[in-house]
């Protein structure tokens, strides 16, 4: 299902563009751009996304798309970035989304995306290139093509400074500014250089959401998720909630368990598990959500208006963490120190849920993709 709002048939002015979106090989990346996109497209504009990996296999039933980037090894990609700077290697293990740190592990992934993406871009011919920070090899094409771009922010950092970073490790070049840029964060959880632009949840036909999550529960409900990067290996968050979940008056659904969990004949009776689904169709009738602190769920939980722990981690998951639980809205615990006190507290606590309605309020009230699809082009055609 597709989260994009109804948008009418013709563009304000009647000019259609070509525009090319570009993210990492990473569900996650490319998600909260694919509203945009499809926008566009039901505007009369020609779209295609040039990704990679399982980013580029869920969305091809829905856009035409450039396969210019081989799947993530997160890990590899780290240690070859980060295995020189020991202190930004330092950094990016608080997880506090540290620019520069970020930057020296997606150069590596950029690196090799610039001769596919600059073929693929040159066949399609785009007016505009959409581009998330992380995916800055964009610009570079952009550059050779004489094509503006639109920086399009995706979490809840900086994606202005975080695409310089990048640059700079990149190119020797002195790029042009993006014709405009795109703020998906709340400005009550942080400020991001940008246009405001509503967070609008996104899922795949792929994704097959119970029957039950998509009702009322008489009881209160925790639906938990976990990082789609940790494969099917053991988590500590699941150990946690699991051996907590006896001392919790809540129903607990667990996404995409791990193995141990699957194969675990001893659940508490008040666990369920169940595969991918819709966050955005289940979270509206659950209390409360357990993550992984990765900015896709965390961002599905604040839309949703209900309170969350999120697990600070590596990267930008500490940052995401920490700015939930300064705006009220959740907890920062990690993963392994999760307790029924922390789960009780998360469905029980009227302060929790009221800031988390408000911060759900708040991303109601920022513009939706309709109220900017023309903008966007118009300030890029104006380039």
């Amino acid at each position: 299902m597709v989260g994009v709002e109804t948008a009418a048939a013709e563009g304000d002015d009647g000019d259609r563009m070509r525009v090319l979106f570009v993210a990492m090989p990473l569900i996650g990346h490319l998600f909260p751009m694919m509203p945009l996109a499809e926008t566009l497209r039901e505007r009369g504009h020609e779209v295609m996304v040039a990704t990679g990996g399982d980013a580029a296999a869920v969305v091809r039933a829905r856009l035409p798309v450039a396969e210019v980037a081989p799947p993530i090894d997160y890990l590899r990609a780290a240690v070859r970035g980060l295995g020189r700077h020991p202190v930004l290697a330092w950094r990016s293990g608080q997880g506090m989304a540290d620019a520069r740190g970020g930057a020296h592990v997606f150069a590596v992934t950029n690196r090799p995306m610039i001769e596919p993406l600059l073929r693929a871009a040159t066949e399609f011919g785009p007016e505009v290139i959409v581009h998330e920070p992380f995916a800055s090899a964009a610009a570079i094409v952009a550059d050779r093509l004489a094509a503006p771009t639109v920086l399009h922010n995706i979490a809840l950092d900086n994606g202005t400074v975080i695409r310089r970073e990048l640059l700079r490790l990149l190119t020797d070049a002195a790029l042009p500014a993006p014709a405009s840029t795109l703020s998906i964060a709340p400005p009550s959880i942080v400020r991001v250089d940008g246009q405001p632009l509503r967070y609008t949840p996104y899922s795949t036909p792929g994704a097959d959401t119970p029957a039950f999550l998509r009702e009322p529960s008489t009881r209160r409900r925790i639906l938990v998720t976990r990082s789609t990067m940790l494969g099917d290996g053991p988590d500590t968050m699941l150990g946690a909630i699991v051996r907590a979940a006896p001392y919790v008056d809540a129903d607990i659904v667990i996404v995409r368990p791990d193995r141990k969990t699957v194969r675990n004949t001893a659940l508490p009776a008040n666990i369920r598990t169940t595969g991918w689904i819709a966050l955005h169709e289940a979270l509206p009738h659950c209390t409360a959500m357990v993550n992984h602190a990765g900015a896709g769920s965390v961002y599905a939980a604040l839309h949703a208006g209900i309170p969350q722990i999120a697990t600070p981690a590596p990267g930008d998951r500490a940052w995401n963490a920490i700015s939930v639980q300064r705006r009220g809205a959740g907890l920062s615990v990690p993963a392994r120190s999760i307790t029924a006190a922390h789960l009780n507290a998360l469905i029980s606590d009227p302060a929790l849920a009221a800031n988390a309605r408000a911060v759900a309020a708040e991303i109601t009230a920022m513009p939706g993709v309709i109220d900017i699809a023309d903008e966007v082009t118009r300030s890029a055609g104006t380039r």
